[in-house]
């Protein structure tokens, strides 16, 4: 990915979804704004936590859900080659 393209990623991510960067990996964002996504297969929806952006050729989404009878949250991490089982809830 150019640096060019690579930056307009990271402005998009500050700008638009509230992205703030760590402090010990400024290439990996945690999202304020609520993103939900779905497992195009299952069904569960799962919100974005976190984007890492450490290989930019290859980003990936840590996201989590709620189980409210077992009272625990998973999390799951989202490489860019299973994008496409995903779409916005």
């Amino acid at each position: 990915m150019s640096k060019c393209i690579r930056e307009i990623a990271k402005c998009f991510l500050v700008e638009n979804l509230g992205g703030i960067p760590h402090l010990d990996n400024p290439e990996k964002f945690s999202l304020s704004s609520h993103l939900l996504l779905r497992d195009d297969n299952t069904g569960i929806e799962y919100t974005v936590a976190d984007v890492d952006m450490t290989d930019q050729a290859n980003p990936i989404l840590t996201c989590y859900r709620y189980d409210p009878n077992e009272s625990t949250t998973f999390y799951l991490d989202i490489p860019k080659e299973d994008f496409n089982n995903y779409s916005l809830a």
